[in-house]
């Protein structure tokens, strides 16, 4: 893939009329592979046994791995993170219909994973710094339909999990994560996965380990663990089910992992540790590409934990010339498949959600974010060459900025 020369005009910008930076998008996702023969070998077991679903030995090994990874005792391994989610808050709801704290500032998807579990989303705000679910806020929006609350750890920070965790405990509501971003990474020295009653990851090709598709749920509770096993497999009986059938609010459904997904997440499992040092090399070019660019700042992660610099995320600050939309749209046409960060999920864009106090630090954070490209389809080249088009920006943003709107008023 090649890079055209540094920009010097703005006529040189793709914007107005250039030839993009790349013949390529670059994208903003892991899209990391192991070794081919790696996945190959997997599946041939499968293959061989003509055991390609339902429990497979491949999965099994899948969730003893995983399970050790995180260090808990229970792992289920599940067809994506959104049916993980939706069977949790399905079985925690206990058979009534009722509320689901999440944050206001995280995946759009969260809210119709609500609706499939016959829940409400009850959107909160969240921290200034961390991007995740502030306690206070969360605090104040149970009530007495609250079912369960829904944490979702950003990939630059946990978030206060001992402090949401006292909120559920005072108010006596199971407390989840959705922690797809969260994987391979540690807080408080501490890896992710057991905490609050379940813990949920993504085995998508996007994320670090990648099952092609995929997800998996981590938990500290044998019978929370068991009744996601029964219930991703129809609830069919049998005989280590017998003591579960009295659960009647419990409704099955099809949410097995198959073992071509397993085998992709156990060779990829085997490069961890490579993607993560990909990774870094890329966090650390990204930070050389933007030193010294007055009114950009690129999310750090925290030091002293294991972390998986999965995503490199750049707050836009007022100092810079242009706005984050604008930015967005200069970097699309150079051949940047990236797009703002997470959008305010409020009522009037979910599915039937409610908002019982203002939420104005996620609706200011949904103003100056966006994704950086990364992953193992980006290289240090490409990083260096978007610094070079962010210096050109620094000094000739304010023309772009006026030939935008110009362009618009016309």
């Amino acid at each position: 893939m090649s890079i055209l020369p540094p920009k010097t005009r703005l006529e040189d910008l793709a914007l107005f009329g250039g030839s993009p930076l790349f013949d390529a998008p670059r994208p903003m996702a892991q899209l990391s592979a192991p070794p081919v023969e790696a996945f190959l070998d997997n599946i041939r077991l499968a293959y061989e046994g003509r055991r390609l679903t339902n429990d497979g030995p491949l999965v099994r090994r899948l969730e003893a791995r995983l399970a050790a990874l995180h260090q808990v005792p229970h792992c289920v391994a599940v067809a994506n993170a959104g049916l993980g989610l939706t069977m949790l808050m399905a079985i925690l709801a206990g058979g009534r219909r009722g509320r689901v704290v999440m944050p206001a500032f995280s995946f759009r998807g969260l809210p119709h994973f609500a609706a499939w579990a016959g829940q409400q989303p009850c959107f909160c705000d969240v921290d200034p710094h961390s991007h995740t679910l502030d306690p206070a806020a969360a605090d104040l929006a149970v009530t007495p339909d609250t079912t369960s609350i829904l944490a979702v750890g950003s990939p630059h920070d946990a978030g206060d999990i001992a402090g949401l965790e006292a909120v559920a405990e005072r108010h006596g509501v199971p407390l989840i994560f959705d922690s797809v971003y969260r994987a391979g990474a540690t807080a408080d020295g501490r890896p992710a996965g057991g905490n609050g009653r379940a813990e949920v990851f993504s085995l998508h090709a996007t994320k670090l380990v990648n099952g092609f598709e995929g997800g998996y749920i981590t938990t500290r509770d044998e019978t929370l663990a068991r009744l996601l096993r029964w219930q991703r497999n129809f609830c069919f009986p049998g005989p280590e089910t017998l003591d579960l059938e009295d659960q009647a609010h419990v409704i099955g459904l099809n949410a097995k992992l198959n073992e071509f997904h397993a085998a992709m997440a156990l060779a990829s499992l085997d490069e961890l540790d490579a993607i993560r040092a990909r990774n870094k090399g890329r966090h650390e070019a990204w930070q050389r590409a933007l030193v010294g660019l007055p009114g950009l700042a690129l999310l750090d992660y925290p030091a002293g934990e294991t972390q998986h610099y999965q995503l490199a995320v750049l707050e836009v600050r007022p100092a810079w010339p242009l706005g984050r939309d604008e930015t967005v749209a200069v970097l699309r046409a150079e051949g940047v498949a990236i797009h703002a960060y997470y959008s305010p999920l409020l009522p009037r864009s979910s599915k039937g959600g409610v908002q019982p106090l203002p939420v104005p630090v996620a609706e200011d954070l949904a103003r100056r974010f966006l994704q950086l490209p990364c992953g193992d389809h980006v290289s240090l080249g490409d990083i260096a060459a978007l610094g070079n088009l962010f210096r050109f920006l620094a000094g000739r943003g304010r023309s772009v900025a006026d030939r935008l709107h110009a362009e618009v008023a016309a």
